[in-house]
C-alpha cells in the first residue's frame, strides 16, 4: 500500500469511521433515555402505590378479600395510577419508549386494571381520560378481553 492510496482514502476512513461512531451512540443514547424514562416512571409508580390506603394495598394484592369502602382518597389514589398509565401509553405510541419496556409495564398495568378494586374505581374516574380517547379504549378493550 503506497502513501499516496492512504492520503487518498484516509478521508472515506474518517466518515466511515464518524458514521459508525455517530450510529453507535445514537443506540447508547435510545437506550440511556429508556432507561431515564424507566427509573423516573418506576420511582413515581412506588410513590403512587405507597399512597393507597393499606386497605386498598391489601385489596391489590388479595384481590378475592373484600373490597376497601369507596372513599375519595382511594379514588385520587386509583386516578394518579391511571393517569401514570396514561403518559405511560402515550410515549409508547409515541415512540419515546422501546417495547420491552413497554411490554413489562402493559402486563402488570392491565393485571392491576382487572382487579375489583380498580375496574370498581376506573368506572369513576373514566371521564378524567375523555381528551385522551386512545388510552380510555385501551383500558376498555383489555378490562372487556378478561370479562369475555
Amino acid at each position: 500500500m503506497s502513501l499516496e492510496f492512504v492520503i487518498k482514502i484516509a478521508p472515506l476512513l474518517s466518515i466511515i469511521v464518524g458514521l459508525i461512531a455517530f450510529v453507535f451512540g445514537l443506540y447508547n443514547y435510545n437506550k440511556q433515555m429508556n432507561a431515564q424514562v424507566f427509573f423516573q416512571y418506576a420511582k413515581r409508580y412506588d410513590e403512587i402505590m405507597n399512597s393507597f390506603p393499606k386497605s386498598a394495598k391489601l385489596a391489590r394484592i388479595k384481590s378475592r378479600e373484600a373490597l376497601p369502602k369507596p372513599n375519595g382518597e382511594l379514588t385520587i389514589c386509583v386516578l394518579r395510577y391511571f393517569n401514570l398509565c396514561s403518559e405511560e401509553f402515550y410515549l409508547y405510541k409515541s415512540d419515546y419508549l422501546s417495547k420491552k419496556v413497554w411490554d413489562v409495564w402493559a402486563d402488570e398495568m392491565i393485571r392491576t386494571w382487572r382487579t375489583p378494586l380498580f375496574r370498581r374505581e376506573w368506572k369513576k374516574v373514566v371521564h378524567e381520560f375523555y381528551a385522551y380517547p386512545d388510552f380510555q379504549k385501551f383500558v376498555q378493550k383489555n378490562l372487556e378481553q378478561e370479562s369475555n
